[in-house]
């Protein structure tokens, strides 16, 4: 859903086709257009014809009222989501970082929700191990880093895994290697390939596969992510709100955050997606256990108590 909040002087007809399009591109379900006045019927009539919905502050108020949250954001930690000198504070820090880091802070913020879906799997990885060097599990705001790629990633795994659902779930592996190089016909290009490169050079080991090195790491997170459907909000939600607290230098737990509303479960997904991150990229092992304090462990500093499914989740064969 793309909701637009900005009233312009030049009216609203331009800024809905401008809506439109932008929802059209992010493949939105539903568009709206929040305005501080009241919108005229000639207006109300093209926002119809654009599927487009035009909302006034009363018709917001109403919305709230529908869609409700277990959360109170108005105190607590999950206050600051909302606060504006938090969000500004958020927004200059994300900012300042080492020059040696532009490409991936870039690739984060743009070339990300430009590149066809399937393409992030392996840009993801790319991006981080090219900065692999620069980044430190020591440093707040590189770990903040690592939890804004935790988040997109899990949207990239979203998309994977709904591809793999309407082509062949019952053949997971066969059908996310498809989907890695965009699709059937790519990945039988990409294998026709690497047979005339070895026709060529023989069989050089320096040539590698067609598939990358981390991929049964992927599928294994894929396999997981694919049974436990229901954590998929919760654990976007986490990984969201742990970028927010460290980039304003002021992290709290999932525990601390969402107390009595926190999922052990979607956190440890959480954990994962970050674990294969690092272990995929190269990154500094202590990343994943940097990771882990924030996520997991804070749910069993008092208990011994397991992760409900830590078991099956861990084994392949599950």
């Amino acid at each position: 859903m793309v909701i637009d909040c900005k009233t312009t002087k030049s009216g609203s007809t331009e800024r809905m086709f401008w809506l439109r399009g932008l929802a059209d591109f992010f493949e939105a379900d539903m568009a709206y257009m929040l305005r501080s006045k009241a919108v005229t019927d000639s207006a109300r009539q093209l926002a119809s014809r654009l599927n487009l919905g035009a909302l006034l502050p009363a018709d917001v108020e109403e919305m709230e009222k529908l869609h409700r949250v277990p959360f109170d954001f108005t105190i607590g930690p999950l206050a600051q989501l909302f606060d504006p000198a938090s969000i500004a504070r958020q927004l200059e820090r994300s900012r300042q970082v080492d020059d040696r880091l532009q490409s991936l802070m870039e690739y984060l913020e743009f070339d990300y929700w430009v590149y066809d879906p399937y393409r992030n799997l392996a840009q993801m990885v790319a991006h981080l191990a090219d900065v692999r060097g620069v980044l430190s599990p020591n440093n707040p705001r590189h770990l903040a880093i690592l939890f804004d790629c935790v988040w997109l990633y899990l949207a990239t795994c979203a998309k994977a895994i709904e591809y793999v659902r309407i082509t062949h779930i019952s053949d997971v592996d066969k059908n996310l290697q498809a989907y890695l190089f965009g699709g059937q016909v790519g990945f039988r290009e990409k294998q026709q390939l690497a047979t005339r490169m070895r026709s060529l050079v023989g069989d050089d080991p320096s040539l590698g596969g067609v598939l990358p090195d981390w991929y049964p790491g992927l599928l294994e997170l894929i396999g997981r992510l694919i049974r436990n459907p229901s954590m998929f909000a919760a654990a976007m939600r986490y990984s969201e709100w742990m970028n927010f607290s460290l980039a304003i230098d002021d992290p709290h737990s999932i525990r601390d955050a969402f107390g009595n509303f926190s999922q052990p479960l979607a956190a440890k997904l959480v954990a994962d997606v970050a674990g294969f991150l690092v272990a995929a990229a190269g990154l500094k092992p202590s990343f994943r256990s940097a990771a882990r304090a924030f996520v997991v462990d804070d749910f069993f500093v008092d208990s011994q108590e397991q992760i409900p499914g830590q078991l099956s989740l861990g084994d392949p064969q599950s």
